[in-house]
């Protein structure tokens, strides 16, 4: 056994291993109930905890300093329309705009903009600034990558010499 630590994979406390016998009987009659208690819960209550779910998922992916993939604004706006089960024409008309603008939106060839963030922040509940930081973010992310070479020649040190 190596001395690498794996942090999560599959496991708690880095050992990769769990502490549950997912097998056990136990463990079994508890999926049981959990499916139960779940066919409970109304429409309107699964809808407001998937749509919550999506907030947290933009905030966790803002708080990313460097996330694997970037995610396009318009790939959360599709989660929040299939979530509420309704046609992405359907929203483009409630927001009065052109269903062409907002299918560009969503498949990420044009970028939301200030009038859509607010439209948007007050039907989801979500802040528009951070549909507009997603948007921000993934902007930097992409000239960054894109353009790396160019930016690394502005250092601190090399300006200071200038100026000494």
């Amino acid at each position: 056994m190596s001395n690498q630590k794996i942090i999560n994979e599959g496991g708690i406390i880095g050992t990769g291993r769990g502490l549950v016998n997912q097998n056990s009987k136990e463990f079994k009659e508890l999926q049981r109930i959990i499916k139960e208690k779940s066919g409970e819960i109304k429409e309107s209550e699964l809808i407001a905890n998937r749509l919550l779910s999506l907030r947290f998922q933009m905030e966790t992916y803002l708080e990313r300093e460097n996330p694997k993939k970037i995610i396009q604004v318009g790939e959360f706006l599709e989660e929040y329309v299939e979530a509420l089960k309704i046609k992405k024409r359907t929203l483009a008309e409630y927001i009065d705009y052109k269903e062409s603008n907002l299918s560009a939106v969503f498949k990420g060839r044009r970028k939301i903009n200030i009038d859509l963030a607010i439209k948007l922040g007050e039907i989801f509940r979500v802040d528009p600034a951070i549909w507009l930081h997603i948007q921000s973010k993934n902007d930097l992310l992409e000239i960054i990558d894109r353009d790396k070479k160019k930016y690394e020649k502005y250092r601190l040190e090399d300006l200071l010499r200038e100026v000494n």
